[in-house]
């Protein structure tokens, strides 16, 4: 058993996984992907109940001001960068697909990929967890926070996304991947922080390079 897979494993074993997006539209599930940049689960369904509260259809995003998107979406942070992102979502379905995702989905994951990175502001890992959230692709995007813990695990130094996307996705099984996404993520926000990790309540401190080279005194 390689060294990834015995520390999702561990982790999956101690990090819930919420199920926020079960229900949703393919729209407002990428509006819900959008939202969740930098920002916790329990904000990411606040800012989707007042954005589905406010808008009704793909239209009514595409032609309300953005001003009225970031009212809507607030809780869920950076609302001003997010809610330009949206609005030229909305738009560029309206013109572009007819406001419909659902044919999209209906591609095979390569093509499928590409045509969602042609929308600006989506790159490879918004693509990456909208097709996996969506329509169960057996992907495991990469996340600001799944780098920070595989540097610190010493798996990734400046491995591009879909390298070490690859090297996660040779350990760890299809159908495990999506928990595994979600519960790195909530590791990487509530112990593997950016700053101030908690290394002492890490239950694979152990394994971690990190925290090996910054101890300052003995257990």
């Amino acid at each position: 058993m390689g060294k990834i897979k015995q520390v999702v494993d561990i982790i999956m074993e101690n990090f819930e996984v919420t199920d926020w997006w079960r229900g949703s539209s393919p729209f407002e599930l990428l509006i819900g992907v959008i939202l969740s940049q930098k920002t916790n689960w329990k904000n990411v369904r606040k800012a989707l109940e007042r954005f589905r509260a406010k808008f009704r259809t793909v239209k009514d995003v595409a032609e309300s001001p953005v001003e009225e998107i970031e009212k809507a979406i607030r809780p869920a942070g950076l609302y001003r960068v997010k809610a330009a992102r949206i609005s030229k979502l909305a738009k560029h379905l309206v013109d572009e697909r007819g406001s419909r995702l659902e044919d999209i989905l209906k591609m095979p994951y390569s093509r499928a990929k590409m045509e969602l990175m042609k929308i600006e502001g989506i790159g490879p890992k918004t693509a990456d967890v909208f097709l996996m959230f969506a329509r169960n692709e057996q992907v495991l995007p990469v996340d600001t926070h799944i780098l920070r813990i595989m540097k610190r695990l010493g798996v990734a130094d400046k491995t591009d996304y879909e390298s070490l996307r690859a090297k996660l996705e040779a350990e760890i099984e299809p159908h495990k991947r999506l928990k595994a996404h979600i519960a790195l993520i909530e590791f990487g926000r509530k112990i593997c922080k950016a700053t101030n990790p908690l290394c002492d309540t890490c239950p694979v401190k152990n394994y971690c390079l990190f925290r090996s080279n910054n101890k300052t005194k003995p257990e």
